[in-house]
Order: structure tokens, then sequence, then C-alpha cells
């Protein structure tokens, strides 16, 4: 009987760790809740810290955009990927200028994020702080190599690629 009762009380276990397993959602969530120790948790538990779930946001957006520099840090401890970009051609530089706290931005710049990304519209970082008046974010992105004119080439899908060669074919034929 005892046997048996702790057979059972094994079997519940194993079966909840399964239904509890941690996922990139639960990452993301944690980080935009702000909870650095739930979110170590998480990644100690093997879930990719570069996880995307949907519009391809990472936990390390969720946490710049709502301004969670703790989990920020644990995040960046981890090795989340400073550069990825979202559906939108955003990072997580622009989200961290879009809280508008410099410690924010500063961290992301000293873990090499790119200060001249520009979103799928070709807008760069320097604008984005410009239009939203972060006087202090400016300079420090300017300090840090940004650039405002420079062109921002789009690469074109491949499906458009394939019509603009199609098209160049039948004007040589």
């Amino acid at each position: 009987m005892k046997n048996t009762m702790l057979t059972v009380i094994l079997n519940l276990a194993m079966y909840s760790g399964t239904l509890l397993a941690e996922t990139g959602q639960d990452l993301f969530m944690a980080a935009i809740q702000g909870q650095p120790p739930r979110v170590h948790t998480i990644l100690s538990s093997g879930v990719d810290v570069n996880s995307k779930v949907a519009g391809g946001r990472t936990a390390l957006m969720a946490a710049a955009y709502s301004g969670n520099y703790r989990v920020m840090q644990v995040l960046i401890a981890y090795g989340a990927n400073v550069n990825l970009y979202d559906n939108q051609g955003s990072t997580a530089l622009m989200d961290a200028i879009i809280f508008g706290d410099p410690r924010l931005v500063n961290l992301l710049i000293s873990a090499g994020a790119d200060v001249n990304a520009a979103d799928k519209l070709g807008i760069r970082v320097l604008v984005k702080a410009k239009k939203a008046g972060h006087t202090q974010l400016l300079k420090m992105l300017e300090e840090a190599g940004a650039k405002e004119q420079e062109e921002v080439k789009v690469e074109a899908e491949p499906a458009e690629k394939k019509a603009d060669e199609s098209i160049e074919k039948q004007k040589v034929e």
C-alpha cells in the first residue's frame, strides 16, 4: 500500500511537472510584469532567452518597452541578442527609447545594440528618439555613433525580388 501510494505521488509529480513546463510565452509575461526571479527560473529551466512570441517579440523587447531594467539585466546575462527584430522591424533599443529611461538605453548600448538600426519603414533609432522628444537619449545615441540621415535600404522580400527579375528579363527580350 505504501509503495502504491508513493508511486502515485511520484507519477503525479512528474505529470504536473510536464504540465507546468515553462515556455517562451511565460518568459515574455514575466518580462512584462517585471519579475527578475521568475525570469531567472524560467531561463534556468532551459527556455531559449531569444524565443519569440506573437509579432516576433522577445522578452528583452517586452522588458525594454515596460521599463523593467532588472529583467533586462537578467536577460542580457543569459545571452539575449540585443539586435533581434520583431515583425515590424523594431528592436529592444527602439522599445527602450519609447519608454524613455536612459538606464535602459545605456544598458542596451553597452550590450552592443545597433544604434543605427531602422525598422521596416526605414525609421532609425535616432529619429524615434527625436520624435519622442527625449533629448538626453538623443545625446547618448549620438555619442554612441547613431546617425539620422544615412539612407537605409530595406531588403525586398524574395517574391518582390523575383518579380523585379522577371520584369528586367522581359525588358531584355
